[in-house]
């Protein structure tokens, strides 16, 4: 194996490596890109932040007294109002609670955290692409030249070729 990982490849072992489920030699390989790649640790420093931040909260005990309890319809609505899905009575309930509650503020500015790291591996992955094929069919489809023309050819010189096998028959046979 290259000893010298891409950023791609060090994207798709990303939660391996965070879980520490690497073997000890591609775990070893990933150090190496992380030590020379700044946007790569920078990935993971704020996955395991964000990560942390999350058992932070479940392992943390309840205190009932201090903030109320978020609601199964904020928590669902939640990736929603983010990507700006939600009809304006849903958006004003999730702003109502963000400002009235602190754990759903956290949990607000955790979703985003979450978006834009998952939006710009998105963005990074999709400008590495070299090629993209469904643009090139496309483009071929519309053009419509390159296939039209080659199969037309294709179908003159299978028709010339069995006529003159015909007609090279009929010679053969009666002369």
């Amino acid at each position: 194996m290259n000893k010298d990982l891409t950023c791609n490849q060090v994207s798709a072992l990303i939660n391996f490596y965070i879980e520490g489920k690497l073997n000890p030699r591609l775990r070893e390989y990933v150090d190496n890109h992380i030590a020379k790649c700044p946007a790569c640790k920078k990935k993971i420093e704020e996955l395991q932040k964000i990560l942390s931040a999350y058992k932070s909260t479940i392992n943390a005990p309840q205190d009932t007294q201090s903030e109320p309890e978020l609601h199964p319809e904020f928590i669902g609505n939640l990736s929603a109002y983010v990507d700006n899905e939600l009809d304006s009575n849903d958006n004003i309930k999730i702003k109502k609670m963000t400002i009235s509650n602190p754990t759903a503020r956290k949990e607000l500015e955790t979703m985003y955290k979450f978006k834009k790291v998952i939006h710009s591996a998105y963005e990074k992955t999709k400008n590495d692409t070299k090629f993209d094929y469904s643009k090139n069919i496309m483009t071929k489809i519309q053009d419509g030249n390159e296939y039209t023309t080659t199969y037309f050819y294709k179908l003159i010189a299978i028709f010339i070729l069995l006529l003159s096998a015909i007609i090279c028959g009929f010679i053969y046979l009666y002369l």
